[in-house]
């Protein structure tokens, strides 16, 4: 059963073709590093060190419970569930309590987190750069905003009085 190629194949041309795919999904792999590198210019990771006190703005009601139990990532109902936000501007943490708690100025609540009391490991610490074109003041403004992934202990929170800058 020897078999006979047609005159006309071109063996090369299956080659040719595998490459081609292969060109294209190095193109694609180079315009998502791009974005990846893009995207981490924008939110760049801190090198500094954290600040002795960052904050966490919750409602009333949520500030009793915290203040006993701690700060636990999967029970705060508008987050990530592995997270907690955190943010040494207090006036970005009360615009983040407002939208995500969809409450006004009145009902919340800012909280102090003593950072001595974090594991070093489970802090993701970015500093957002700032976006002077844009309109909205929270994010026109530099940011230090914190991710942590554990439980925040009770020992490490304290309520604090805020006023607003004018």
């Amino acid at each position: 059963m020897n078999q006979e190629l047609p005159q006309n194949f071109e063996h090369e041309k299956p080659a040719e073709s595998l490459g081609g795919k292969i060109d294209a999904m190095k193109e694609a792999i180079h315009s998502h590093l791009k974005e990846l590198d893009e995207q981490e210019a924008y939110y760049e990771k801190r090198r500094k060190p954290l600040p002795d006190k960052i904050y966490h703005v919750t409602t009333r009601q949520n500030a009793q419970q915290i203040l006993r139990e701690g700060l636990d990532p999967s029970k705060l109902m508008y987050e990530d569930s592995e997270v907690i936000s955190l943010s040494d501007n207090i006036d970005f943490a009360i615009g983040v309590a407002r939208v995500t708690q969809n409450t006004t100025e009145r009902n919340l609540v800012v909280l102090e987190i003593d950072t001595r009391h974090l594991t070093p490991a489970r802090v993701h610490n970015y500093l957002r750069k700032a976006d002077p074109g844009n309109p909205n003041p929270i994010d026109a403004a530099e940011i230090h905003e914190v991710h942590y992934e554990s439980t925040i202990s009770p020992d490490a929170i304290k309520i604090v009085k805020y006023k607003k800058k004018k």
